[in-house]
């Protein structure tokens, strides 16, 4: 069996491909679908079309019958990336310059605003009967409305300088932020593919189980990953002060000075590489680095369990299989 990424880099292409069919890549004004482009050109895993895909195949479904639901669920994520790095002030986005800082906050908005729009108008074009057009419609905004509220917690706890948060906030969160759209990914493509009600939930619970370690193991990546892998500012969490499973652990583990100090160099939301570093080595020596990460591998196993319902295809093996590269990726 081939690896992981060289399956997800030959999956991927048929969504890139999708992707170009639905907004030319010479489409006109610049203004709107040069940035789009060159934001997508950036790269990505495009994780979630190929679990749709994958979920769809794992019920005995036709892959290609969900080309265009992928794409469309790939476009959304790539809307909200582009408005999140403006609302986190992140300065880089897979190894280059965010949008924003390249074009100004104005010109991205725009650009993110016009991959939602056609978020929809690929739905439409997807090629599906009437009736299932609805459904998938009913589930992905129920996901998308989920990703907006989470992403709304998150930011409201930086207006409100809040470090009081617990474990079971912080899951509620991501499960919005980050789980959402992963678990709508995989329980759409089950929902094509003709799964049975219990074989729809298997997935959907999969991809909400999966999505949240995937979060979790990325804010450890931000940590302790390898940039030139990573493809984002390692520590840059911690200049965004970010409030992770990572920090909350921490926070709750540290002697008297250490809160202090980290909650500090939380709030500063500084650039000083010294007080990063120290940041890190508090996580660290508190041992929430080593929670945070062993979290994440409980939940993938858990979510492995969950679809043995299955049938054992060749695409319900590559769901185990990208389940467990999620905890043991370096990117």
């Amino acid at each position: 069996m081939e690896s992981i990424m060289d399956y997800l880099k030959r999956e991927g292409a048929a969504f890139d491909e999708e992707m170009a069919r639905a907004i030319p890549k010479e489409r006109k004004p610049w203004e709107v679908y040069g940035i789009i482009w060159e934001h997508l050109s950036l790269g990505g895993k495009r994780l979630r079309p190929v679990m749709c895909k994958l979920s769809c195949e794992a019920v005995g479904g036709k892959g290609k019958s969900v080309l265009g639901i992928g794409a469309a669920i790939e476009l959304f994520h790539n809307f909200s990336l582009l408005h999140d790095d403006i609302e986190d002030c992140s300065e880089v986005r897979r190894g280059e310059p965010c949008m924003y800082k390249k074009y100004g906050i104005p010109l991205a908005i725009n650009a993110g605003d016009g991959l939602f729009m056609n978020v929809w108008q690929e739905i439409l074009d997807s090629g599906l009967p009437p009736e299932r057009i609805v459904e998938v419609q009913r589930v992905l905004n129920n996901a998308f409305m989920r990703v907006l509220e989470g992403q709304a917690v998150e930011l409201n706890w930086y207006r409100e300088s809040r470090l009081d948060i617990s474990e079971d906030e912080y899951m509620g969160m991501i499960a919005g932020k980050t789980g959402a759209l992963i678990s709508a990914s995989c329980g759409v493509g089950a929902l094509i593919g003709g799964a049975s009600a219990e074989q729809g939930k298997a997935l959907s619970d999969f991809g909400m189980a999966v999505g949240l370690a995937f979060q979790i193991q990325d804010d450890v990546l931000n940590l302790v990953g390898k940039e030139e892998k990573y493809g984002k500012e390692i520590g840059g969490d911690i200049s965004e002060g970010k409030r992770s499973l990572i920090t909350i652990r921490a926070l709750s583990r540290a002697s008297g000075r250490q809160r202090e100090r980290l909650s500090e160099i939380l709030l500063a939301r500084t650039k000083d590489q010294k007080e990063i570093a120290e940041a890190i080595a508090i996580c660290r020596e508190t041992g929430a680095i080593d929670y945070a990460a062993g979290k994440a591998k409980d939940m993938v196993g858990k979510a492995k369990e969950g679809i043995m319902v299955l049938p054992n295809n060749e695409a319900s093996r590559r769901l185990l299989q990208l389940a467990d590269f999620f905890i043991y990726r370096e990117v």
